[in-house]
């Protein structure tokens, strides 16, 4: 039932649907944790562990995990787990009140910007990203919304 979940998108065929989570390979999962929560707010939703898949996740995110989208994050735990991982070719987009302030927070946590706030290039649009890497290098951008 579509009502349970809150999902209000639905295919041709009136099937309910929505995106429950992506997931990102990291390296150090406490130290994803830390980034995902302290500096971009998000909740910890959930910790397991995976002997037989060798592998730890945790899924963080913004409000109630049953109607709202989260991010995995993937350790690999096995003994052959790399000490880094490759970064994804996209990335997370993150709409945010105040983007010139969360900035200055995060510059101050030694956070790598890959762009600074800077106004959206299509003509006529007022909206402010920037671009940061979290702790594995996997692109989050943050988007300040003022367009309709």
């Amino acid at each position: 039932n579509s009502k349970d979940f809150n999902m209000n998108d639905t295919t041709e065929s009136g099937l309910a649907v929505r995106i429950h989570h992506t997931m990102l390979p990291v390296a150090d999962i406490d130290r994803s944790i830390k980034f995902y929560t302290t500096l971009l707010g998000m909740n910890l939703r959930f910790r397991r562990k995976s002997e037989a898949r060798m592998t730890e996740q945790a899924h963080v995110g913004y409000g109630d995990g049953a109607i709202r989208s989260s991010i995995e994050l993937t350790q690999n735990i096995g003994e052959r787990a790399p000490e880094q991982v490759t970064p994804t070719s996209g990335h997370i987009g993150i709409d945010v009140t105040d983007i010139r302030r969360l900035c200055s927070i995060l510059e101050q946590a030694g956070v790598t910007f890959r762009r600074p706030p800077t106004p959206n290039s299509r003509p006529g649009a007022r909206n402010l990203t920037a671009h940061i890497l979290d702790p594995d290098g996997h692109d989050v951008e943050l988007i300040e919304r003022h367009d309709d």
